[in-house]
């Protein structure tokens, strides 16, 4: 199991603050392991701890008045989960692990002192949730209902290419494990449709789908196919 002082070296979030600043805040710090699919939050769950991806990936996500799972973000090692719940509400979307994870966990009212007397620590978390709101911004403009399946496909393996790729040479592994069923969670789409889509795509040898596994043959080629839908 990962150590607690091994873990704050790891996480973005305090490479540029105040030693004094990690110093008050790791003492209420709490390290926890999560298996894969399992679930750190659900919505509207009261919430008091900000939890921090050491090692491992999950995903927040919303569930439809129909049961339909829609994807919001994927994160990976050192990102935040939920800055949201520095507001003292109910949490409002769902996390779940998606590979076995170590999470760092950290009161709520703890993270909100330190930021109090830390300036570096609040422009932080300042700049995260201007980050976020604008991902949000980009994915309504996504899904809009006159956008056709194969451009958000594209767009959507295009950020997780970006965030989350491996590249080599000119071949970029997106390094998620990835179903249809989760592909069609993400951009709101029929299962039937996106396998249809991903076929399309292989065909153009813009991408390989193997194992669960996304290679993007040549990201150029991709950028220039959506842009050209």
């Amino acid at each position: 199991m990962i150590l607690l002082n091994e873990a704050f070296k790891k996480i973005e979030i305090f490479k540029n603050i105040s030693p004094k600043t990690i110093e008050y805040i790791k003492p209420f710090s709490n390290l926890k392991k999560y298996r894969e699919k399992e679930h750190i939050f659900m919505d509207k769950d009261e919430v008091s701890n900000i939890y921090i991806i050491v090692y491992g990936k999950a995903a927040l996500y919303k569930l439809s008045n129909f049961g339909d799972k829609k994807v919001i973000f994927i994160f990976d090692n050192g990102k935040i989960l939920n800055e949201h719940s520095l507001q003292d509400i109910k949490v409002s979307v769902n996390c779940e692990v998606l590979e076995d994870s170590i999470i760092l966990s950290i009161p709520a009212k703890v993270l909100i002192s330190a930021m109090e007397k830390d300036f570096e620590l609040s422009k932080y978390m300042l700049n995260l949730m201007s980050l976020n709101i604008r991902r949000l911004y980009r994915q309504l403009q996504n899904t809009t209902i006159d956008l056709k399946c194969e451009k958000k496909l594209a767009s959507k393996l295009l950020k997780l290419a970006k965030d989350n790729g491996i590249a080599c040479k000119n071949i970029v592994k997106i390094n998620i494990p990835l179903t249809i069923t989760y592909i069609s969670d993400m951009i709101g789409a029929r299962r039937e449709t996106v396998s249809r889509q991903i076929n399309k795509l292989s065909k153009l040898n813009l991408i390989e789908f193997k194992n669960n596994n996304i290679f993007i043959k040549d990201i150029d080629k991709l950028r220039d196919y959506f842009y050209d839908m």
